[in-house]
């Protein structure tokens, strides 16, 4: 089954849990299994939590617009806001090995990121960031 989502959320955590639902809606229309619409749930609350924590200096209203697109087995997720130039996937992965009370915070979220996607993308264009996640 195939689909597609387009909508812009406010760059506010509460803005971003309502808007978790649309997500939810679309993957029972678009009948995705179980394990990509858990994917998708977090993939979707990582990067959105990191976009609304730390790319905005300001605290202006902002609006990041989520394209959800899926064909056949494949489900591409993408981003797009104005806040700051910030490539999520040039991040080294956390050490896993270091004791968790050694470790620095950060990191294991984007780490799940990668290994629930087949391709991760980013993208500056026109002041504007573009993070895409191929499911």
């Amino acid at each position: 089954m195939s689909g597609r989502l387009d909508f812009t959320t406010a760059n506010t955590f509460d803005s971003v849990a309502e808007a978790a639902r649309r997500l939810e809606t679309f993957a029972e229309e678009s009948s995705l299994p179980p394990r990509k619409a858990y994917q998708l749930e977090l993939i979707y609350e990582e990067l959105m939590t990191n976009v609304v924590k730390y790319s905005y200096q300001d605290a202006l209203p902002h609006q990041i617009q989520v394209i959800l697109d899926h064909h056949d087995d494949e489900l591409a997720f993408t981003i797009i806001h104005d806040g700051s130039d910030f490539n999520p996937w040039t991040q080294e992965d956390p050490d896993l090995t270091t004791p968790l009370e050694d470790r620095q915070e950060g990191g294991i979220g984007i780490l799940l990121c990668r290994k629930f996607s087949r391709s991760t993308a980013y993208e500056r264009k026109d002041g504007k960031s573009i993070i895409t996640v191929v499911i």
